[in-house]
């Protein structure tokens, strides 16, 4: 057996294991979140949850518009072993994390103002504490993803994860206070820096600057924070703009339903941002002939059991939504029907993930999701516009087959379009479609 072909099959076995670990590591890690959540409601007040959702929710939007994608830089570049650009990398890091800190301080008292609720100019500092301590984690945590080695990292989550809930349920059973929910996050989040230093292998971080390294960081990180900056819009623009074009109860419905649907999308996206976007980095970097073959391989495997819980909502959405809820949220199953049919191409798409971004193309990357979310917007307003509701549900699942044809397109100009994987599903979507529509089990109402 020759050097290449043993390289290839351990590069085989690596990801098959890296994948094991990250499904597992994320299906554990939704039923403690899940477990949590029952005693914790039980624990504590509504307003609770309501004054963490808002400090949740601007830590992510200034985490997210400031992102600058160190870990993917670290992954995706031939320097990422090398000491001097991980501490480089570590530095920038570092400094973001006190900026984040510094920022959230000065929001509180803005936010606290807006949203009418004083509390929050405590609440935001001290929880932006995670921005701060999340800077100083290792870049060991992006070494063990380069190269695939997935299975301390996931116990290093987990394991931060439910001390941070244990001491959260603890708290909150001994006081029945939100701060409860505050310092349960901050003391997960400095477990799991001290042991990203303490217990995986790799260069041990210092501050250093090297300006070669901060201009590759910085050059990458620019189309990242376009990126993040695009993600950030789309996520909260879209629930802006459902939200301006539906009821309270209508809303309730789509919440419920798109949660359902993306579920499994989010495994997905997983799998796809920690265990295929890192073998596609290493492949282009040593054997970039073997990337069509790889990357056809990995698509298929996210887009079977994709597809096929796809399929499985659209004939029995509407029967599951009723089996978890009651009969007040029956709208919410003609919902998910209808978002299903859009998953069967949205599937297909998410299969690129990580591609452009291992091929170093974060910029056509950016631009690219870019379109994307002009498109869904598009076809959200027009279809809302000819037929409401069921014409916006109808509108989100057309955009992803429009989006669809779009990605196709450039990954055929990069010739790494899969027409023996992808013509079959399209095929088979069709006939999921037709006999859904002629068996009166979609529903075609206006």
């Amino acid at each position: 057996m020759s050097t290449s072909t043993i390289a290839q099959t351990r590069l085989r076995g690596r990801v098959i294991q890296a994948g094991f670990w990250w499904v597992s590591g994320y299906t554990v890690n939704q039923v403690l979140r899940f477990a949590g959540n029952l005693i914790l409601t039980r624990l504590l007040f509504p307003d609770a949850f309501g004054l963490l959702a808002i400090v949740q929710t601007v830590i992510l939007g200034f985490t997210m518009l400031s992102d600058m994608g160190v870990a993917p830089c670290i992954v995706q570049n031939k320097r990422g072993d090398d000491s001097a650009f991980l501490n480089t990398a570590w530095t920038i890091q570092v400094v973001r994390g006190c900026l984040l800190w510094g920022l959230l301080w000065i929001a509180s008292k803005p936010s606290a103002a807006f949203y009418e609720q004083p509390l929050l100019a405590e609440l935001l500092p001290a929880a932006g504490l995670t921005a701060l301590i999340t800077g100083f984690n290792s870049t060991k945590l992006a070494t063990a993803d380069r190269h695939l080695e997935a299975a301390r990292v996931t116990l290093i989550d987990l394991g931060s994860y439910a001390f941070g809930l244990v001491i959260t349920v603890l708290w909150a059973w001994a006081e029945h206070t939100v701060w409860a929910l505050v310092w349960g996050s901050v003391i997960g989040a400095v477990t799991k820096m001290f042991a990203s230093h303490l217990a995986l292998h790799g260069v041990k971080n210092w501050f250093h600057w090297d300006d070669a390294s901060a201009r590759t960081l910085f050059g990458f990180g620019q189309w990242v924070f376009v990126s993040s900056l695009i993600t950030f819009l789309a996520g909260e623009g879209n629930k802006l703009l459902i939200g301006a074009m539906l009821d309270i109860h209508q809303l309730a419905f789509y919440t419920l339903a798109s949660t359902m649907n993306v579920m499994f999308m989010q495994a997905c996206q997983q799998v796809a941002a920690k265990v295929l976007f890192p073998s596609y980095a290493e492949i282009i970097r040593n054997h970039p002939e073997r990337l069509y073959g790889a990357l056809e391989k990995g698509r298929l495997a996210i887009i079977l059991p994709g597809w096929l819980v796809a399929v499985f909502f659209v004939f029995l959405g509407d029967t599951v939504m009723r089996l978890f809820y009651d009969a007040r949220y029956a709208d919410s199953g003609t919902m998910l029907q209808l978002l299903a049919i859009g998953s069967l191409s949205a599937v297909m798409s998410l299969s690129y993930a990580g591609v452009l971004m291992a091929k170093g193309m974060v910029g056509r990357s950016a631009m690219l999701q870019a379109v994307q979310v002009l498109i869904q917007i598009g076809a959200m307003l027009v279809g809302h516009q000819l037929s409401g509701v069921y014409g916006l549900m109808v509108g989100l699942a057309v955009a992803n087959w429009i989006v669809y044809f779009v990605v196709a397109i450039v990954f055929a100009r990069l010739s790494l379009w899969h027409p023996r994987v992808d013509l079959p599903f399209l095929g088979m979507s069709a006939v999921v479609l037709f006999l859904a529509i002629n068996y009166g089990l979609l529903p075609t109402r206006g």
